[in-house]
């Protein structure tokens, strides 16, 4: 949650390094902006803004701005997110139909691919969450540990105990054991340690 200047900062820091930016924007990604802006990095960067400026209960241009860009993007891209649901570090890799409940709570480097939905309330989701294309999380009060994916066009309904599983089926079952979605040896996982390094030198 965040509810400090530095927090904000850290986390949208860490939103682009998970999708391969530098950790600021560059001139040359400014410039760049104006010709093809990325709508989904934007939409990320209001939804953090948002959830400080709600968290912290501040109120001022900055807070409607923000909260109108999170909506007008938002539409534009399909999603419809929940400011406070995740961690740092998520990636969206594609703009395309995305519903999360607000009321759902997620860690950190989660992974959300289109046409995916995590509806009903009272959902706690561990760190490191991959829902693949077509995959739902439905249900209230389904609590989920730390790295598990769910396959694509899967539907999981029920609380799973245990780390490390691929979730398959309608509905789900486990598969397998599987280890965390980015792996050890990938480019996400030198991301993963920038940002874990990242977050010791901020926070």
């Amino acid at each position: 949650m965040i509810s400090s200047k530095k927090e904000l900062e850290f986390y949208i820091a860490a939103d682009r390094i998970m999708a391969g930016k530098a950790e600021k924007k560059s001139l040359k990604e400014y410039i760049k902006s104006f010709f093809k802006a990325d709508d989904i990095l934007g939409y990320q960067r209001s939804m953090r803004k948002v959830a400080y400026y709600k968290n912290t209960s501040k109120r001022g241009f900055g807070y409607f701005y923000h909260n109108w860009r999170f909506k007008k993007l938002g539409v534009k891209l399909g999603f419809s997110i929940g400011y406070n649901v995740f961690g740092y570090g998520l990636l969206i890799p594609h703009y395309g139909t995305i519903v999360v409940n607000e009321r759902t709570k997620a860690g950190n480097f989660c992974v959300l691919h289109t046409s995916t939905c995590i509806g009903g309330e009272g959902k706690v989701i561990g760190d490191a969450l991959y829902l693949s294309s077509g995959a739902q999380l439905m249900g209230s009060d389904i609590e989920l540990e730390d790295n598990i994916s769910i396959a694509a066009n899967s539907m999981v309904n029920k609380s799973y105990s245990g780390s490390n599983l691929l979730l398959v089926g309608m509905p789900g079952t486990v598969k397998k054991n599987l280890p965390a979605w980015y792996g050890e040896s990938s480019k996400y996982a030198s991301r993963v340690k920038r940002i874990k390094e990242l977050h010791q030198r901020m926070l």
